[in-house]
């Protein structure tokens, strides 16, 4: 019963740390809903997870992260802050994004 308790609660803690690793989350429409994309690393290309130019919203959990209209961090890309973005209409890339990245220093837009 011990070791089963023990291996309950190293799984519920890998849940945790994984939730806590996760730094930009997409979401497929606007307010935040919809199908999800996590990510905590650079994605160069969103279509090999069947996300390529489906996000509406998102959320920056930590860090500053560049979303590109196209794969490799081509074409027009914006810089986000941490927070919640609930209409990506407004900067022009609603379903648009098909690469992203996590950058340092101070936000830029290209």
């Amino acid at each position: 019963m011990k070791k089963i308790q023990t291996i309950t609660l190293g799984l519920a803690m890998l849940c945790v740390a994984w939730q806590a690793a996760a730094q930009v989350t997409l979401y497929e429409r606007e307010g935040l809903r919809g199908r999800v994309f996590t990510a905590d690393r650079s994605v160069t290309d969103l279509e090999r997870h069947g996300f390529n130019d489906r996000a509406s919203s998102l959320i920056v959990q930590r860090g500053q992260w560049q979303v590109c209209e196209h794969a490799n961090f081509e074409g027009h890309c914006t810089v986000l802050r941490p927070g919640q973005y609930t209409s990506l209409a407004a900067m022009g890339m609603n379903n648009r994004i098909s690469s992203l990245r996590k950058v340092q220093g101070p936000s830029k837009h290209a």
